[in-house]
Order: C-alpha cells, then sequence, then structure tokens
C-alpha cells in the first residue's frame, strides 16, 4: 500500500528531497535509519512511496519507524495529528511526559478489560512494574519509555526481566488508555 499524498509530502519535507524518485526513495532509507536508529528495506520504502506496487496494508512495525522519523512516537498518534484532533499547540497537555517526572513518582495505568499497572519512576525514564493485573507485564519488570497518553496505547519501548530484554510492549491498541494517576515522588 502506498502511503497517502499527504505523508509523502512529509517525508520528503522530511528529508528535503523528492522522496518519490529511485534516488530519493533511497536517501530516504538510509535517513529514518539514521533518524531513528531503526531499518526499513529498500523494497519496503519504494512502496510506501509508491516506486513499487504493493497491495498489502504495511505492518504496524513499519508504520510506527515511518512515525518516529516524522517525530511521533506512534502511527495512532501521527494519524490523529493528520485528523486534526491534535494540534502543535496542545500535544504537551494530551501527554505526560514520563522522562522528567520525579523520583520514586508511581503512575497508575489502567485500560481495557480490567488492566491495571502500577510503575515507579526509577529516573531516566525507566520504570519498575510494582503491580499489575490481567496484563503480560509482572511485578519487577523494567519498562523504558517517554510518555503516556490517556486515550492512546500504552507504548514501551523496552522491558527487561530478570535482566533479559523482552523487546517492544505494547497494549490498549484499540481504545487506548483509560485513566492516568499519578502519586508521591520527590
Amino acid at each position: 500500500m502506498k502511503l497517502n499524498q499527504t505523508l509523502i509530502n512529509l517525508l520528503s519535507e522530511k528529508a528535503g528531497r523528492d522522496v518519490t524518485t529511485a534516488n530519493g526513495a533511497e536517501y530516504l532509507r538510509n535517513d529514518i535509519e539514521a533518524v531513528t536508529g531503526e531499518s526499513l528495506s529498500r523494497n519496503t520504502v519504494k512502496r510506501l512511496v509508491g516506486n513499487l506496487p504493493y497491495e498489502s496494508t504495511p505492518r504496524m512495525v513499519t508504520l510506527n519507524i515511518v512515525s518516529k522519523y516524522l517525530g511521533f512516537s506512534s502511527w495512532q498518534l501521527l494519524q490523529e495529528y493528520l485528523s486534526g484532533r491534535i494540534s502543535d499547540f496542545n500535544v504537551e497537555d494530551v501527554f505526560i511526559d514520563l522522562t522528567t517526572q520525579p523520583l520514586d513518582r508511581v503512575v497508575i495505568l489502567r485500560w481495557q478489560p480490567d488492566r491495571y499497572v502500577s510503575i515507579r519512576h526509577l529516573g531516566k525514564g525507566r520504570y519498575e512494574v510494582e503491580e499489575s493485573r490481567n496484563s503480560k507485564l509482572n511485578a519487577g519488570d523494567i519498562l523504558h519509555l517517554s510518555q503516556v497518553a490517556q486515550g492512546f496505547p500504552f507504548m514501551v519501548k523496552t522491558v527487561e526481566r530478570n535482566g533479559e530484554s523482552l523487546g517492544t510492549y505494547v497494549a490498549a491498541k484499540k481504545l487506548g488508555i483509560d485513566s492516568i494517576e499519578t502519586e508521591g515522588g520527590e
């Protein structure tokens, strides 16, 4: 599936060149990797900008990488921005920056169906799961994350369990986080 023209225009603007040409698509592929630290295949980028035919929908991981390149933490947030639900002026009102929370600040997240996670800030955007009900996270897991927002998915960059990285974790994909509470901290 080719991205819509608005997204292609945003990619061209970010890359500083027309990304719909063969050379432009290759430049975009390299720039995406330089900016995000994540790579997309040459053919994937060509499909996204319309240089190669492709009828299937791109994988969510691909769309999230494109979103990250454009400065958004997720595909959903980029879509919300493009649909006008979030403007450049109120993004900070919607999101909680978890990297700047005081040490020992507890953040409690709830989402459907009946999910609950309580996490404590360890510093530098690292949170330890104190309690987890009906989620795949366990008490003691270390989460690396930068922001959360009510109504958006709970996206964790990396989960560490017993010193081992489990990779990215995403919850509340369809309906988003129902509520966010904060307690304590220095």
